[in-house]
């Protein structure tokens, strides 16, 4: 009956953290389809592009995205933004 117990209890372990790697890929997912970096190609392209004030404000709002969701902290959204605002 003991040994019974134990092996419920280990299925429970195993079945939690199993979910928790679940959660914690399906948040990395949802992270890299809101971010995606940018390569230097584009970034040369948007230097001259009228369009390049939207584009900053669709990243910063990602990123504000990403910050509520918990994928970033306080400290990497501001670092992120200021590189925004710097290029």
């Amino acid at each position: 009956m003991l040994i019974n117990i134990v092996y419920l209890l280990i299925a429970l372990i195993l079945i939690y953290v199993i979910y928790i790697a679940v959660k914690a890929i399906n948040t990395g997912m949802e992270a890299k389809k809101l971010y995606k970096p940018k390569s230097d190609d584009d970034l040369l392209e948007n230097d001259f592009s009228e369009n390049n004030t939207q584009n900053i404000s669709d990243e910063i709002l990602k990123l504000d995205g990403l910050l509520k969701s918990g994928v970033i902290t306080k400290e990497e959204f501001e670092q992120a933004k200021k590189k925004l605002l710097k290029d």
